[in-house]
């Protein structure tokens, strides 16, 4: 028996034990603490718009600055464009599979 514990032990665990400890973790916290009041879960909604739209000015702006620097027409901004919505959506995904 001591020879299997230490084998459990020593394997990463798997993805369904982890998302059955996840949601333990969340059943518990919402036992513990209830429901989410109305002004935090806004925030929670602002912060997530902002972590979205933040990469999204920022590689817009970057872009516009470049093309008139070299005058490039909107190679930079659409391209920067883009990668700022792809960081905006892949950080807002993390944080909300953190929550």
């Amino acid at each position: 028996m001591n020879a299997d514990a230490a084998e459990n032990q020593s394997r990463p665990p798997d993805g369904m034990a982890e998302a059955a400890r996840k949601e333990e973790d969340r059943r518990y916290r919402w036992r513990t603490e209830g429901e989410l009041s109305v002004v935090r879960f806004v925030g929670q909604i602002g912060i997530l718009g902002w972590i979205i739209v933040a990469p999204t000015l920022l590689g817009l702006f970057v872009g516009r600055w470049l093309d008139n620097t070299f005058g490039t027409g909107i190679f930079w901004s659409a391209a920067l464009l883009v990668v700022g919505v792809m960081l905006g959506f892949w950080s807002g995904w993390r944080w909300m599979n953190r929550q």
